[in-house]
């Protein structure tokens, strides 16, 4: 919210008057949860979307857009994909409603990297390897927008660097390193150049870090040891 505040004060306004709206009602629209999950739910969101946001072109509509965008994906991972391409299309659409000279799907991005990610939650939260892991679910969130360009911070990039550096033994250690895979497997390329700053690694050394982990025994499911093999051997033939 801090970074949107401070990006100008045409901007201040009008999350101002959104801060009104909120006062008045906790929804963007009438509705706003029947709205936003119709849209999701079709095979090309951008269409209803679009006409939401043209309709409603506030924060308060962009945090709603947000936060049900990620439910969407949560409710089914599987289509993780289409929706995250979705909103990128929605988001450079020539059609998107403006404030003057400032795009109003520019603050999309920041309302993304508030939204997500990057520690670990309590480990009543990540005994369960699926659908329910909250921090696994972060991790496909967040290499889908890394893959789609959606965002791209340096936390999303230390919490890969670090997890692959995952102390054995710990508890979390697994779904640290299956977090990191997941995130590889959707993104990986870009852990090899400048975006990733500091972060930055070459392929055979994320193979090299990734046989340490198995052979170290660190992921212990099965299915999530197969996520680990596939990860490893592609970053070894790109290496």
């Amino acid at each position: 919210m801090e970074q949107i505040i401070s990006s100008g004060n045409h901007w201040r306004s009008e999350s101002h008057a959104a801060k009104h709206d909120h006062i008045m009602s906790d929804e963007a629209f009438l509705d706003t949860e029947h709205h936003f999950q119709q849209a999701f739910a079709t095979t090309d969101p951008v269409p209803l979307l679009m006409e939401l946001l043209k309709e409603r072109p506030t924060y308060l509509a962009i945090h709603d857009l947000v936060v049900y965008y990620t439910e969407a994906v949560k409710e089914d991972p599987s289509h993780g994909q289409s929706l995250a391409s979705a909103l990128t299309r929605l988001r450079d659409s020539p059609n998107a409603p403006t404030f003057e000279a400032d795009t109003l799907f520019s603050f999309i991005d920041h309302k993304l990297a508030d939204q997500h990610f990057k520690v670990i939650y309590s480990s009543s939260e990540v005994k369960e390897y699926g659908s329910k892991n909250t921090y696994l679910l972060d991790s496909l969130l967040s290499g889908l927008l890394l893959k789609h360009q959606l965002i791209s911070t340096s936390d999303q990039y230390a919490a890969i660097g670090n997890s692959l550096d995952a102390p054995r033994g710990s508890g979390k250690s697994q779904v640290l390193v299956v977090g990191t895979c997941i995130q590889l497997l959707l993104c990986g390329s870009l852990i090899m150049t400048e975006a990733a700053g500091s972060y930055r690694k070459k392929p055979e050394v994320v193979a090299l870090k990734l046989k340490a982990q198995k052979q170290a025994g660190t992921v212990k499911d099965p299915h999530t040891v197969k996520v680990l093999e596939v990860c490893n051997l592609f970053h070894e033939e790109i290496g």
